[in-house]
């Protein structure tokens, strides 16, 4: 089965860039203190607790995803400023603009017995406009709980991120995001990903910072 590469909390930048070039995807470990967790998670899930599940299978039904994140946690503005995710976004992003831009702000809890979302590219919210060569996004997921294979760690294919368009990922391509709270995931718009099954008792939360090329649309409107 395919692994995804795990940097250390002080690794540079360009680390991360690379990785993404190479596999699509990476994880940076312990990034986050438990005391910033506490701070976080105490900003954010009254909005959290108050949002609705998911109306479809993509979404899903057993999943709540709460956006306008940066309007309502200093936690949050912290992650969107970090300086190890800026730099990279500088590394990976900018050879295809002049500038990036904050694309989409999301806690997204998956709940016990959500299924699997299925295996899917970001870069495909603009359509199949884009020329293969270009990076549209670099994106992030920080883990508010450990995410295990039990419920529900994000489903990554590395590598997918070179592959042609229509060509779909077999089992043992298939690996998952397990990290310790407080670790992110850091992949691109290209490789191709997806939410896991929930099959423990326990909620997984992940918390999505996306950034895209400041010239498209971004997901939400900031």
């Amino acid at each position: 089965m395919s692994e995804l590469k795990h940097l250390p909390a002080d690794c540079g930048p360009a680390q991360i860039a690379a990785a993404l070039r190479k596999d699509g995807a990476c994880i940076v470990d312990d990034v986050l203190s438990a005391k910033a967790l506490t701070k976080l998670k105490s900003e954010i899930m009254p909005f959290v607790d108050a949002t609705s599940m998911g109306l479809d299978g993509f979404t899903g039904r057993n999943t709540s995803r709460t956006g306008a994140l940066v309007a309502r946690s200093e936690s949050c503005r912290d992650l969107v400023l970090n300086e190890t995710i800026t730099g990279a976004c500088d590394d990976f992003l900018k050879p295809f603009c002049d500038t990036y831009q904050l694309h989409l702000t999301q806690l997204i809890r998956i709940f016990p017995e959500q299924g699997e979302q299925p295996l899917h590219r970001d870069r495909l919210a603009w359509g199949g406009f884009l020329p293969d060569t270009l990076e549209p996004q670099l994106n992030t997921i920080w883990a508010v709980t450990d995410f295990t294979a039990e419920n529900g760690a994000t489903r990554v294919v590395p590598g997918s991120n070179h592959w042609e368009p229509l060509r779909t990922a077999a089992p043992h391509e298939v690996c998952q995001a397990e990290m310790r709270a407080g670790s992110v995931l850091v992949y691109s718009g290209s490789v191709i990903h997806s939410g896991g099954k929930n099959a423990s008792l326990q909620d997984r939360m992940g918390l999505n910072i996306t950034y895209c090329l400041g010239w498209l649309r971004q997901e939400e409107n900031q």
